[in-house]
């Protein structure tokens, strides 16, 4: 059966799995609160799968687990569960946490393929959430229709640091992860 939300109303956490589960739309889940996910555009999608075999080709010899959009990520001690639209993770922490077949609880990068509708919202409100995540070492947010990305590393110190990459051959570097990644590989036609 299809369960539709009622975005009045506070779910559960378990509520909230069964309803993203058998829904016809996807949920992020604030406090109890569900707020519906917008659909993509194809570029959206293109630049997303990009990026999935960009990642995968730099990680097929390590450890590292990507995934692209379905997967929650939990904003650590908070009742907060986000879509990115990438996420890398080397493992689940080995504590008992609520549903952790469903839900990524130590990511090391995440990736956000803004449109005009999710800009604001991926560059500020998503953002702060990912930043409260202790793993979390990488944040992009990438343009779709131009050569603009914006990367978000995590100093040592905690601090982050942003920088706008809008050459083709520029080369985002992601040295925990062993990993670059050029601006032409990711908008290549």
């Amino acid at each position: 059966m299809i369960q539709q939300a009622d975005i009045s109303k506070k779910y559960t956490l378990d509520e909230y799995i069964k309803i993203d589960e058998t829904g016809t739309q996807r949920h992020e889940y604030y406090y109890g609160k569900l707020i519906p996910m917008p659909g993509e555009s194809l570029m959206h999608n293109e630049i997303c799968l990009r990026l999935f075999l960009l990642l995968h080709r730099a990680f097929l010899s390590s450890s590292f687990k990507i995934y692209v959009e379905n997967v929650k990520v939990n904003i650590e001690g908070e009742s907060i569960y986000l879509y990115p639209d990438i996420t890398v993770m080397k493992e689940q922490p080995k504590a008992d946490l609520p549903r952790k077949e469903y839900i990524i609880y130590q990511p090391l990068l995440i990736a956000e393929v803004l449109s005009d509708s999710t800009r604001k919202y991926d560059l500020t409100d998503k953002l702060i959430q990912y930043q409260k995540i202790s793993t979390l070492q990488y944040y992009l947010a990438v343009e779709p229709e131009k050569f603009v990305v914006i990367f978000y590393e995590k100093e040592e110190n905690g601090n982050w640091n942003a920088k706008t990459y809008t050459e083709l051959n520029e080369v985002i570097n992601l040295p925990l992860l062993n990993a670059n990644i050029t601006l032409g590989d990711i908008y290549k036609p």
